[in-house]
């Protein structure tokens, strides 16, 4: 009884108020619609906005690795380049005189300078050997 009162109360519609109705209903859809449509389309700019943001920084990072990677190539090669260097400079120190060499060398040198040493003729030294000798007899 109470689903006909429910029934008995609603005016009746006639066809124009249903059509009106079902044109309203149809309007404001397709208002709804469009803005979806609107709100899909500002969200694929953005999306695509940050796919292109992120292509770039992509190939900013890749060409930044890049120029940093072939700087550490260039630095390796110098440090090889570098410890050879030490390497062979180390080998010619090794080979250079000591301290104690050139102090002979000088030693040397003094004892063979005519200017520093005082060398006799042969003839003098016979005549020195001949004077002691004679000393000695005497």
């Amino acid at each position: 009884m109470c689903d006909t009162m429910v029934f008995a109360k609603q005016p009746k519609k006639t066809l124009r108020t249903i059509i009106r109705e079902l044109v309203e209903r149809t309007n404001t859809d397709t208002a709804r619609i469009r803005v979806l449509e609107q709100e899909k389309d500002i969200m694929k700019s953005r999306a695509d906005s940050v796919e292109q943001t992120l292509i770039r920084q992509k190939k900013q990072t890749d060409k930044a690795f890049s120029e940093l990677e072939n700087k550490t190539e260039k630095m390796d090669r110098r440090v090889v380049q570098i410890e050879t260097t030490l390497k062979d400079i180390i080998k010619e120190i090794k080979k250079l005189a000591t301290t104690s060499n050139i102090k002979k060398l000088e030693n040397l040198v003094d004892i063979y300078n005519p200017l520093k040493s005082q060398f006799i003729t042969r003839e003098e030294a016979e005549r020195l050997i001949e004077t002691k000798l004679e000393k000695n007899k005497q």
